[in-house]
């Protein structure tokens, strides 16, 4: 049975804004959510907990603390495991992961994915975002990751190894994936998230409820998204910690506007990230 329903993005994406609109509309009685534990009700794939239905899962963060790459060998037991435990649920999925085969493994198939929500956001404005994020020295550090196709994380804090791969190569492996499966999911860019809240966020519920027989509660519809307000956000942040955020005194939700990069990366970087990814931007419409 097709039990997964996958939010993909390259971190700093808007992921977190997805996940939270679903949690607030899927998992709350009127669409309303009191605290950031809501978002306990979708699955974060690579989190070390996952592993815990395997018997032998402490070798297994020892292997893949040693060789983070590991982790393609346990993409298929991992989503076979937990469709495998309540085989009549849908899992809402969260990953950073790139959709690809990796040494015969692929990362996931037409057979476990029910659909798809991919969400890509301006590289200029992802390598900002990632500089405050994960505390990168300098803005050239910060791009080298951001287009590195060698790009993998280790196991830290509570959390796997993603095979994540450059900004570019992340985006174009879900693209991939939709092309060769007809309908099975959607791309949606953060901007619009932003700037067209309302109806890129209907249009993402519609797709998922159609995907599942679903009808749309519109009174629901609108609670959820004034959850998601951005300043609401920020002020819930204060008073309790955002449980995602890689410092303990770090602001999650920062500023979450469109095009801060204009003001602030060096002319060489912008310049250097357009020519290298020329053909995506304009193809998204970012240049």
């Amino acid at each position: 049975m097709k039990n997964l329903i996958w939010l993909a993005s390259y971190p700093k994406s808007g992921n977190t804004m997805l996940r939270l609109f679903l949690a607030s509309y899927f998992f709350t009685d009127d669409g309303n959510f009191k605290n950031f534990s809501v978002l306990k009700h979708i699955v974060t794939l690579n989190k070390i907990e996952i592993l815990f239905r395997f018997k032998n899962h402490l070798d297994i963060i020892k292997r893949l603390k040693s060789n983070p790459s590991l982790i393609s060998e346990y993409w298929k037991p991992i989503q076979d495991n937990l469709i495998a435990k309540e085989k009549n649920k849908i899992f809402f999925m969260k990953t950073h992961n790139a959709n690809i085969t990796y040494k015969n493994n692929a990362f996931t198939n037409n057979q476990f994915t029910k659909c798809f929500v991919y969400i890509v956001r301006d590289p200029r404005s992802v390598l900002l975002s990632m500089m405050n994020h994960y505390n990168f020295n300098s803005f050239d550090e910060a791009k080298k990751y951001l287009m590195s196709d060698k790009a993998i994380t280790t196991v830290h804090r509570n959390l796997l190894p993603e095979i994540m791969l450059s900004w570019k190569s992340n985006y174009l492996s879900w693209k991939n994936f939709l092309n060769k499966n007809n309908n099975i999911g959607i791309i949606v860019k953060y901007e619009d998230m932003v700037l067209r809240s309302e109806l890129t966020f209907f249009n993402i519920l519609k797709f998922i409820c159609e995907k599942n027989s679903l009808n749309i509660n519109k009174n629901k519809f609108s609670n959820s998204l004034e959850s998601i307000n951005f300043n609401k956000l920020s002020k819930m942040e204060n008073i309790s910690h955002f449980p995602e955020s890689v410092r303990s005194n770090q602001k999650f939700f920062r500023k979450g506007i469109v095009d801060e990069w204009q003001d602030i990366l060096p002319e060489s970087i912008v310049t250097e990230i357009e020519k290298k990814y020329k053909d995506v931007l304009t193809q998204l419409k970012y240049i």
